[in-house]
């Protein structure tokens, strides 16, 4: 269906119901399905927003019980977790809601493994805890090993520029870091062999969250501050009790209470701290 073929439809429809319609009333009375809107709109509800028709109440914010129930169930009748069009195939709800609260369709199985931690359910739901966990533990391995997580092109060689023999000493960076964004840069480098797995980086503090490998077949998460220099965290503030480490360049603060990376002896080849 075309963009204005989706709006005329909804407009109908609307028209017959005397209200704004839900999807699966769309999906009844028309020829419209979750493809259509997803082709044209960013969600159902931009879509009846854009019709002129308005949002319904059964459109309004669904609450969060609602949205772990709904995908865990699908997960569970799968036996794996569901891409986004085996969810919209048999979910009551599109994914736009899920990915409007967590902005991908790939974290949403982080975020619901962090709600049932929250709410107490992971033995209710022990099964779709495994597969949540499975999931990071591929991630890790696939990382660790080097494997692509995606298909890459093979890179194309430009004829207007000069081509260069391999380092003699491969580096990741070739000159030390003179501020926090080289920090955060190495650190990317060297994350997978480390037993790190990054889920966010952000410009508030703290700068990174990950999970770690902390025993055989166990991760727990780790909020992560960068600096270019350890004492660099007093200077900026920030609040010891609201971080777990620092990962820093020059570790010159040793009176610092929370656990420390130095880079520069990692890379060297000395022991880390």
């Amino acid at each position: 269906m075309t963009r204005e073929e989706i709006l005329t439809a909804i407009r109908e429809v609307a028209e017959k119901l005397g209200h704004p319609p839900t999807f699966p009333q769309l999906e009844d009375m028309t020829a419209m399905r979750r493809r259509d809107i997803r082709k044209h709109f960013r969600s159902f509800t931009g879509a009846l927003e854009e019709s002129g028709v308005g949002v319904g109440d059964n459109c309004r914010r669904i609450p969060d019980e609602a949205l772990f129930e709904e995908w865990a169930t699908i997960a569970r009748k799968l036996k794996k977790l569901p891409s986004i069009t085996q969810f919209d195939d048999r979910s009551k709800y599109t994914a736009a809601p899920y990915q409007g609260r967590f902005r991908h369709w790939s974290r949403v199985p982080e975020m619901m493994g962090e709600y049932a931690r929250t709410h107490g359910l992971m033995d209710e739901w022990q099964d779709v805890m495994e597969l949540i966990r499975r999931k990071d533990e591929e991630g890790l391995a696939a990382a660790a090993d080097g494997r692509p997580r995606i298909a890459l092109r093979e890179p194309e060689i430009r004829k207007d520029r000069p081509i260069y023999g391999p380092l003699m000493a491969p580096a990741p960076l070739l000159h030390e870091p003179i501020n926090e964004m080289g920090v955060v840069f190495l650190f990317g480098t060297q994350a997978a062999r480390l037993g790190y797995m990054v889920t966010l980086i952000q410009a508030g503090f703290p700068d990174c969250e990950a999970f770690r490998v902390v025993a055989a077949r166990r991760l727990q998460r780790v909020k992560i501050e960068f600096e270019q220099e350890s004492r660099n965290f007093l200077k900026h503030g920030h609040n010891v009790n609201d971080c777990d480490m620092i990962v820093c360049w020059e570790h010159n603060w040793p009176e610092c209470p929370l656990e420390v990376l130095e880079l520069r002896t990692l890379l060297s080849g000395e022991k880390t701290l």
